[in-house]
C-alpha cells in the first residue's frame, strides 16, 4: 500500500502490507508457509546452503533432497534452540523481517543471529537481524538494525519498539553490533564491491567509514479488529480502507512519537503488517516448524 509519508521527514520512511485475499478471505496459512519457506536463509549462513546449489548445479538430484533436509532441520532446531534460550516466543516477525530487508530495502542479510547465539554461545543479543546494501552511485554503505515487534495493536507494538531501540541508542550498542558484523559477515555470494566496502567502511581506521549510513528496520505486526461485513466481493476492499485509515494516523502522529524518545537523530524504516491474530500468527508459525506448545 502507498502512502504519503512527506510529513514524517527525510529519516523516517512508514511502508504498510498486507495480507493477499483470495476469495473474500485473507490467505493467512499461505503466508505463515511462506515465513516457514525462508526459515534455512534466515537462520544458516550463505556457505552452509551453497553445499545444496552446487549439488543441483551437478544434476546430484539425490543430494539436493539429502542437503537440503538435513538444513531445514538443522535451521529449525537452531530457531527452536535460539527463542527458547532468549525466553521469547516463537513468532516469525523476525522472519518477516528478513523477507522485507532483502526484498523492499534489498539489502542481504549479512549476518545470521540465529546461527551465532546457537553455534558461538557468544552474547548477540541487541537487534533481531543485520543486513546491508552497498550503493555504488554515491559509495555509501546502508546498514539495517532490525526490531521485529508482534502486539494485539499498533500502538502497543510501536511502543515497544521504540523502548528497545532507546535502550539500544542509550547503551551504544551499535558499536557491539559493528564488531559481530567485522567479525562474522556472511559475505558469501555479494559481488566483490559489496564485499571490499562492508569491510572498509566498518573500520573506524579508513575515512570510508564516514559514508555509513545506519537505520532502524522495524516491523510492526499488530491485530486488526475485523471489519464489518462487506458484500461479496468487496471484502479486500473494505479491509484496505480500514487499513489505510490505520496507517494514515500512524504517519500523522510517528515523527513526534519518535521525538519523544529523543531518537530524532536515528533513521527509521517502519514496516506496518495487520494479521487477523497475533496469538495465531505465532501459533500456526511453531506448530509448522514442529515446536510443540508449552
Amino acid at each position: 500500500m502507498s502512502f504519503d509519508t512527506t510529513k514524517c521527514g527525510d529519516r523516517i520512511e512508514v511502508r504498510a502490507s498486507y495480507i493477499a485475499f483470495r476469495d473474500d478471505q485473507p490467505t493467512f496459512d499461505d503466508f505463515i508457509d511462506v515465513a516457514v519457506d525462508h526459515i534455512i536463509p534466515f537462520c544458516l549462513p550463505r556457505s552452509e546452503i551453497r553445499a545444496a546449489k552446487d549439488a543441483l548445479c551437478k544434476g546430484d538430484h539425490v543430494a539436493v533432497g539429502r542437503t537440503m533436509t538435513r538444513l531445514s532441520e538443522k535451521a529449525r532446531a537452531l530457531f527452536i534452540k535460539a527463542k527458547k534460550g532468549s525466553h521469547r516466543s516463537g513468532e516469525a516477525g523476525e522472519i518477516i523481517l528478513y523477507i522485507l530487508n532483502e526484498w523492499i530495502l534489498q539489502a542481504p542479510q549479512i549476518v545470521s543471529k540465529m546461527y551465532l547465539k546457537t553455534n558461538n554461545q557468544m552474547p548477540v543479543h541487541g537487534t533481531d537481524g543485520i543486513h546491508a546494501r552497498y550503493d555504488d552511485s554515491n559509495k555509501k554503505l546502508y546498514l539495517y538494525w532490525g526490531e521485529s515487534k508482534a502486539h494485539a495493536n499498533l500502538t502497543s507494538a510501536l511502543a515497544s519498539a521504540l523502548d528497545s531501540i532507546s535502550d539500544f541508542v542509550q547503551k551504544a550498542h551499535e558499536k557491539r553490533e559493528i564488531e559481530i558484523v567485522a567479525s562474522h559477515a556472511d559475505l558469501d555470494g555479494l559481488d566483490d564491491k559489496s564485499k571490499e566496502a562492508i569491510l572498509r567502511y566498518l573500520d573506524p581506521y579508513d575515512e570510508n567509514s564516514n559514508d555509513r549510513v545506519a537505520s532502524h528496520s522495524c516491523l510492526l505486526i499488530f491485530q486488526y479488529a475485523k471489519p464489518p461485513e462487506a458484500e461479496l466481493g468487496k471484502a479486500e476492499a473494505a479491509f484496505r480502507e480500514m487499513v489505510q485509515a490505520t496507517v494514515e494516523n500512524f504517519v500523522a502522529d510517528i515523527k513526534k512519537a519518535v521525538e519523544g524518545k529523543n531518537l530524532s537523530p536515528q533513521r527509521f524504516e517502519f514496516f506496518l503488517l495487520p494479521v487477523p491474530s497475533v496469538q495465531a500468527f505465532r501459533d500456526k508459525f511453531q506448530s509448522k516448524i514442529g515446536w510443540p506448545h508449552d
